[in-house]
């Protein structure tokens, strides 16, 4: 491990913009909806651009200081500390494991920081936005029904009918029980406060 390559090639190097950006994305995250947390989930995975994930990966992999794929409040309290030059007391990262750490592991891991790290912005453009919701409208009539998001949230029948009906209410503004595009899209680039 003491290797002059293995040390080398150790050494994440990170242009100060990319780290920026990420960590004010990462502070500012909130998906304070099942299916906002669920699209950003699918967009961050399957349709951000190669440049976006390198970048992403090469934060990760710069807080990640023991290489273990996971984010502890202590890496993110130095890499904060390291890239800012600010120390976040406590609390504030309490408040940013809660809104980013999905699963509740005390962790965040890869998934869930690129996720929360990515620009609100570029999740939310409208190409990326209609591909989202073709996801769900599976089958192409226009609008998301309770199945299609049992089908996909449903993770093998986990997701009963009241939990369902909630996330529609979330969303669907003119109460016909399903979610149009433009339903879709206004919660997507609605600010979470």
């Amino acid at each position: 491990m003491a290797d002059p390559w293995i040390l080398k090639n150790s050494h994440v190097e990170v242009e100060g913009s990319v780290i920026m950006s990420a960590l004010n994305n990462l502070k500012g995250f909130k998906a304070d909806q099942t299916l906002k947390a669920a699209t950003y989930a699918f967009i961050a995975g399957q349709l951000i651009t190669k440049s976006e994930k390198d970048d992403l990966a090469r934060v990760f992999k710069a807080f990640d200081t023991n290489g273990d794929g996971k984010l502890s409040m202590d890496e993110v309290r130095i890499g904060y500390s390291s890239h800012y030059g600010i120390t976040m007391s406590d609390e504030e990262i309490e408040k940013m494991f809660s809104r980013v750490d999905a699963d509740n592991s005390g962790f965040i891991d890869y998934s869930e920081f690129v996720v929360a790290a990515m620009n609100e912005k570029e999740l939310t453009s409208d190409a990326k936005l209609q591909a989202a919701f073709k996801m769900f409208d599976k089958d192409g009539s226009g609008v998301i029904s309770a199945e299609e998001i049992k089908d996909v949230l449903g993770f093998g029948g986990n997701l009963d009918n009241k939990a369902i009906d909630v996330i529609i209410r979330q969303v669907d503004e003119n109460g016909d029980g399903e979610i149009s595009y433009e339903e879709f899209a206004t919660m997507m680039k609605k600010i979470s406060e």
